[in-house]
């Protein structure tokens, strides 16, 4: 079944960006026992809850988008934080939209397009201190399944346990999986 996705140059730009991103190899194996990486889950009904929060603290950044006197900066699986940087020596946050799930976005007019899990997000952005998801399209993208940045052993994902929203360190046993550059 084809699906209608919007044609926009950002949008191509943002699927150009994810697939940069897949460039590290994982690698099955038998056994490993020690220290690695584990993913955090949340619930697939979890990936709705899109809402504006006060600014959050800066953590694993990604994206940046400069509209006018607005700066967006991804923080990685979490949001957007939007920063007014009308005077430079006083940047101001304003809001923080949580998006779990997300990796990357772009903005076209008053449109945020993102990344949530496998699903391809449209967020009405014209109030920022209200942001509003009008379309999720379904299934759009393949996850990365491993931790970015990071050589070494990790537990491999179990995608029936939820959208991966994070990695944290660990001491695994038996882990099966590891990423190798």
């Amino acid at each position: 079944m084809a699906r209608s996705l919007p044609k926009k140059i950002g949008l191509m730009a943002m699927l150009f960006c994810c697939g940069l991103f897949g460039s590290c190899v994982k690698e099955e194996l038998s056994g490993y026992t020690g220290p690695g990486k584990r993913p955090v889950y949340v619930p697939f009904s979890a990936l709705d809850d899109i809402k504006n929060l006060p600014p959050q603290p800066i953590g694993l950044t990604g994206t940046i988008f400069l509209r006018d006197t607005l700066f967006f900066m991804l923080e990685q699986r979490k949001g957007i934080h939007v920063f007014n940087i009308k005077d430079s020596s006083n940047t101001v946050s304003l809001t923080f939209i949580q998006i779990p799930a997300v990796t990357d976005f772009t903005i076209t007019g008053n449109r945020l397009y993102a990344d949530s899990w496998r699903d391809l997000l449209t967020i009405d952005i014209s109030n920022l201190l209200d942001a509003r998801l009008l379309t999720r399209q379904p299934d759009v993208f393949s996850p990365v399944l491993y931790p970015l940045l990071y050589n070494g052993y990790f537990e491999c994902v179990d995608e029936s346990r939820g959208a991966i929203v994070d990695w944290v360190d660990a001491d695994l046993e038996n882990a099966l999986c590891r990423t190798v550059n």
